[in-house]
């Protein structure tokens, strides 16, 4: 009885198959250094992801800290620290206009932001321009390779091929099928 899924291979199935049971010191180094991790993090408990987040930001904090030599330099040649000085610190008093300007500022700027987004929220709501192409014949792309309708037509349907080009020029004059599709017959090379 044939339990294997439609479309596998033997090397497939011979991999999918269950080997002997491994120890959990075994599991727990494969799962160390399980490259899955990297594309699905959420696989990975979710106390070790949170102490690795302290890890990460308290390094990112050193790397900032190391730098800050060099930008409190760029800060003094750009005059800002002088800037922040004469508006904030000078003879320990805050100008009490920038009390009020600056929030002000700040509250417009929030409140234009806000308003032109929602703008356009309203003006394109319902509106999806986003559309897919339309498809291009298969003629077209044969042509814009430099290949002729025929193998444009073996290159659509084969799965996985091996092109021939020619020698001097990066044209296809053949192909070799690898992995044949279903119900498709191997083209000469």
């Amino acid at each position: 009885m044939n339990t294997e899924r439609p479309g596998r291979d033997a090397a497939g199935a011979a991999q999918a198959r269950p080997t002997a049971p491994r120890s959990n010191a075994s599991r727990q180094t494969a799962a160390k250094y399980d490259s899955r991790l990297i594309q699905r993090p959420r696989a990975q408990p979710r106390l070790r992801r949170t102490a690795w987040g302290f890890v990460t930001a308290a390094f990112w904090g050193v790397y900032v800290y190391l730098w800050m030599p060099a930008i409190t330099m760029l800060l003094w040649l750009l005059g800002i620290r002088n800037a922040y000085f004469e508006l904030y610190l000078r003879q320990h008093r805050v100008e009490p206009f920038l009390l009020i300007a600056l929030p002000s500022l700040a509250v417009c700027a929030a409140v234009l932001l806000i308003a032109w987004a929602e703008y356009n929220r309203w003006r394109f709501a319902g509106k999806d321009r986003r559309g897919a192409p339309s498809p291009t014949p298969l003629d077209d792309i044969a042509q814009a390779l430099g290949a002729t309708a025929q193998l444009g037509a073996q290159l659509n349907a084969a799965r996985v091929v091996v092109l021939n080009m020619d020698a001097e020029f990066a044209v296809p004059r053949g192909l070799r099928e690898v992995a044949p599709a279903a119900g498709s017959v191997a083209a000469p090379a």
